[in-house]
């Protein structure tokens, strides 16, 4: 019992996460529930296929079709955490590419049109400013889903195939360095996800808001005054006239 709600916590800790709820969106998808869905049914059937195994003697043909179902159902189950966070970096991939492209457009218009008011230039160096920041952001996450995606991986084969050969090597009184070599695994596994996914401190767009705000009102402020310096010297020449 005890191993199944093991195997359905870890496989739904890395759905969730791989999905992006709580990080991009407060909800899962239709799809991103049936897969989770899926995953607790086939670790309903690995743990029956566990409880079987171990009334069974080994050799036997109900212990090898057992067994066999085991490492079918393991195989799928690891093949299905990895679908939503395949999901997510694409969608990521692409987000990204609609940012850098849109940038591009943004710097193209400011080349062409060198002729705008000033008030309009700086509401445009502001957007501008928005969208570096918006895909430096996008760009983080990717960077994050990749990683992540690759130690998940990375976990999978150690556990699955590492220990696997590790444990064919070890004698009879030795097989507990297996058990205790895949649970050190695991450890590390959560370690360096806690470390990946760990809060960080960000600026808010309302800081950034503010400050380009401030930045505009300051400029208004100068333009205003060199235009009534320039307005009064154009009207005294005027009055000499």
């Amino acid at each position: 019992m005890l191993s199944f709600f093991k195997g359905v916590f870890l496989f739904t800790v890395i759905l969730l996460i791989g999905s992006g709820w709580s990080f991009f969106k407060p909800y899962l998808t239709h799809k991103e529930r049936r897969v989770i869905l899926f995953v607790i049914v086939l670790q309903i059937i690995d743990n029956i296929a566990v409880v079987v195994l171990t009334h069974e003697t080994v050799s036997e043909r109900l212990y090898n079709d057992w067994s066999t179902v085991l490492h079918l159902v393991d195989i799928l189950s690891c093949c299905a955490v990895l679908v939503p966070i395949v999901w997510q970096v694409n969608s990521l991939e692409e987000s990204a590419e609609v940012g850098s492209v849109s940038t591009q457009i943004g710097i193209g218009e400011d080349g062409d049109d060198g002729n705008k008011e000033s008030t309009s230039t700086l509401m445009q160096d502001a957007t501008e400013d928005n969208d570096k920041v918006e895909s430096s952001r996008i760009q983080a996450k990717l960077e994050l889903f990749r990683s992540f995606y690759l130690i998940v991986v990375a976990y999978i084969y150690f556990t699955r195939i590492v220990i696997y050969l590790f444990a064919s090597s070890l004698k009879y009184n030795q097989t507990w360095l297996r058990y205790l070599v895949s649970e050190l695994g695991t450890l590390v596994f959560y370690f360096a996800v806690g470390m990946k996914f760990k809060p960080v401190v960000e600026v808010s767009y309302s800081q950034l808001s503010n400050q380009v705000d401030d930045y505009d009102d300051n400029d208004a402020l100068e333009y205003g005054k060199e235009g009534n310096i320039e307005l009064g010297g154009l009207k005294g020449k005027i009055g000499k006239d």
